[in-house]
């Protein structure tokens, strides 16, 4: 294992005219240093760190690399997949100083260090495990296919190695696209198009890159290269702790989602409800208390948020027989409460979320107190949680106790060989057991050598498994360049007539509502016209505006009609005084004060909002009753007009006459 310690020299992380430059030392697993720099860009940073294949990098403040999480969260998406980097000042959320950090390790300073020495102190204490690790928070992960080699230059042999090349990352985006679908990820995809096949794609899964990994595996072949890559959004600090407790999960998906996380004891509950939990969120949050054994839902059937949860982690998914009713859930809340366990319920999804956990846990609770009687009898000491675990992935009560005693007697039977290694060594110069002795060495030594041959033996099948699983996904891709191009060409064909379908299927529905539209207008005009035989409607002359040009083009507006429907409000004034003197009213539906003002000054009578049953090109067809109740409304409030008027000029006659004998009178007098 090689490890990276860094400090800053000079430059900000802010600035863009003075970047920061860092002092670099990377040692091995004995402390030996490998690689030092003085002065080191951040982008010879992460290259060394693929060149040396660094498993830890070392800092004493990270933000020393970049200025917010954000920014430091793309520089840990450029580092190898495996390097995980150290804020070795920080322990349990708290700055703890670099010197006494180095005491922790033997360490320690006559004067402040020069950077390159820091850097050193960083690698070393990021060797010992001192520090909290970071990582980065993922949002979604790509998946990238590309060409895995350049085509050449021209030439008939450089178009069939593209054309190859296109074809192949065309299957392989085809049996990903069916990989990811099978497990249910939600993806989006983006591709490039090219002559006989697609040139690059890039998927982007919603989900974390461990998940997208275990269905699609990165690999290099002849023509091409699929990799992945996470996207990390943020960063988080990780808490040191060994084995996080298994729990089980309730949640209760919507527009607010509740989440309820609970250990196997119930010693532990914890209620989120939140409008911003989407499933990438609520995997972070659930890992963060502990880890996933099972989730649960109170519906049945279970929503598709929850399926899709429980798809990503990889865990089984619990439903009840029938949805829970709310007396259900209460009873579940109540029996919770009387273990003396205190819950603070702040939203009703909180209480469904947990009310599923619950209905989960006490379908289990008899098999769990069975186990608890048992254990106690037997006197063991183990983590009882771990045995329920057994019983939640569907083990007998008798395989986790078995189980139970296993893990006793291997831990008994350890210390007891330590024990009798250290007496045989305190007595190997007793000449009388000597003999036996050396034949309990060298079957120690055998045992030992059995041991480690084992392990070497399933690391490697481990890692042929690996390969075979990688040769397996890329023989996929690799198939006969003929069976290539006839699936491309019977794809091409099938979805050309899905397109002629499509459009076929659209010039239908677009025809068949113009139908029922016609058959709408043809019963409406049947109603008028059987309207039109009893004198229900009535039928006017329709002009757009009131010009002279459109009453010249209007042979049905005469003397003989009542009134005039016009549209707009553009208005003539000889226009007027045509339909003045023909005594005719004007219908408007855009009328407001100052314009029925107008037209009563002008002597026309007006129709403001009079109902239309039907209008066509020139003529409107209105109710009778109402056509002729307005029209007799509109020349009666013209006629009160005009008296209204003549009485006002009356007065004024009448008071200019007063002040006319007023001023003879006051003339006299003088």
């Amino acid at each position: 294992m090689k490890v990276m310690g860094v400090d800053i020299i000079k430059g900000n992380p802010l600035s863009k005219t003075n970047p920061p430059f860092y002092s670099v030392v990377i040692i091995d697993n004995d402390g030996k240093i490998v690689y030092e720099s003085v002065e080191s860009p951040l982008k010879a940073l992460i290259r060394l760190a693929w060149e040396y294949e660094v498993s830890r990098i070392g800092i004493d403040n990270i933000f020393e690399l970049a200025p917010t999480r954000r920014d430091i969260a793309k520089i840990i998406a450029l580092l190898p997949s495996n390097t995980i980097l150290y804020q070795v000042t920080l322990e349990e959320n708290k700055f703890v100083n670099l010197y006494k950090q180095a005491m922790k390790i033997g360490v320690e300073f006559d004067s402040k260090p020069r950077p390159l020495q820091t850097a050193y102190v960083c690698a070393l204490l990021v060797l010992n495990d001192v520090g909290t690790p970071i990582k980065g928070v993922e949002s979604r992960t790509k998946i990238i296919i590309s060409r895995a080699r350049s085509i050449g230059s021209g030439g008939s042999s450089a178009n069939r190695f593209a054309r190859g090349m296109r074809t192949a990352i065309l299957c392989a985006v085809k049996e990903i696209r069916r990989l990811l679908e099978n497990a249910t990820l939600p993806y989006d995809i983006i591709f490039r198009r090219g002559s006989g096949g697609l040139d690059s794609a890039v998927f982007i899964v919603y989900a974390n890159s461990d998940i997208v990994k275990k269905i699609v595996k990165p690999f290099t072949g002849k023509d091409i290269r699929v990799a992945i890559k996470p996207e990390y959004t943020t960063i988080e600090f990780i808490e040191k702790e060994l084995n996080k407790k298994p729990v089980i999960v309730g949640v209760d998906p919507g527009i607010e989602t509740g989440l309820a996380v609970m250990d196997l004891s119930l010693k532990n509950i914890t209620l989120i409800s939140s409008r911003e939990l989407d499933k990438i969120n609520i995997i972070n949050k659930i890992y963060s208390i502990g880890t996933p054994i099972i989730i649960a839902t109170d519906k049945n059937p279970p929503p598709d948020t929850v399926k899709k949860i429980a798809s990503l982690i990889g865990i089984p998914l619990y439903s009840p027989s029938q949805s829970l009713s709310n007396e259900e859930k209460e009873r579940l809340i109540d029996w919770v409460k009387k273990k003396g366990i205190e819950i603070h319920l702040r939203t009703s999804h909180e209480r469904d979320a947990l009310a599923a956990a619950l209905k989960l846990y006490k379908s289990f609770e008899r098999k769990f107190i069975e186990l608890e009687r048992r254990i106690d009898e037997l006197g063991l000491d183990i983590d009882i949680d771990e045995l329920k675990l057994f019983l939640l992935r569907g083990k007998t009560i008798n395989e986790a106790i078995e189980y139970a005693i296993e893990e006793y007697l291997d831990r008994e039977l350890h210390h007891l060989e330590n024990t009798q290694s250290r007496l045989i060594t305190i007595h190997s110069y007793d000449n009388t057991s000597s003999l036996c002795d050396e034949k309990t060495k060298n079957l120690e030594e055998r045992l030992k050598d059995l041991v480690r041959e084992r392990e070497i033996l399933r690391t490697r099948i481990n890692e042929l498994e690996t390969r075979v699983k990688e040769l397996e996904f890329e023989l996929k891709f690799n198939n006969n360049e003929s069976d290539i191009d006839k699936e491309i060409i019977k794809d091409r064909v099938i979805n050309e007539l899905k397109e002629k379908l499509k459009n076929i299927q659209n010039k239908i529905s677009h025809l068949e509502l113009g139908l029922e539209q016609e058959k709408l207008k043809s019963k409406l005009l049947y109603e008028i016209l059987k309207g039109f035989t009893i004198g229900e409607f009535l039928a006017i002359p329709k002009i757009k505006a009131l010009t002279i040009e459109e009453i010249r083009n209007t042979e049905k507006l005469n003397s003989s009609s009542k009134a005039v429907l016009i549209e707009s409000s553009n208005l003539d004034v000889e226009a007027l005084n045509i339909i003045k003197n023909l005594k005719i009213a004007v219908i408007i539906n855009f009328c407001n004060d100052n314009l029925k003002q107008y037209f009563l000054e002008m002597g026309i009578p007006i129709l403001c909002g009079l109902p239309i049953s039907m209008i066509y090109e020139d003529i409107a067809i209105v109710n009778t009753k109402e056509f002729e109740n307005a029209l007799r409304n509109a020349w009666n409030e013209l006629e009160l007009y005009r008296k209204s008027k003549e009485n006002r000029n009356s007065i004024n006659i009448t008071k200019l006459l007063n002040i006319i004998d007023e001023y003879r009178k006051t003339l006299w007098n003088d």
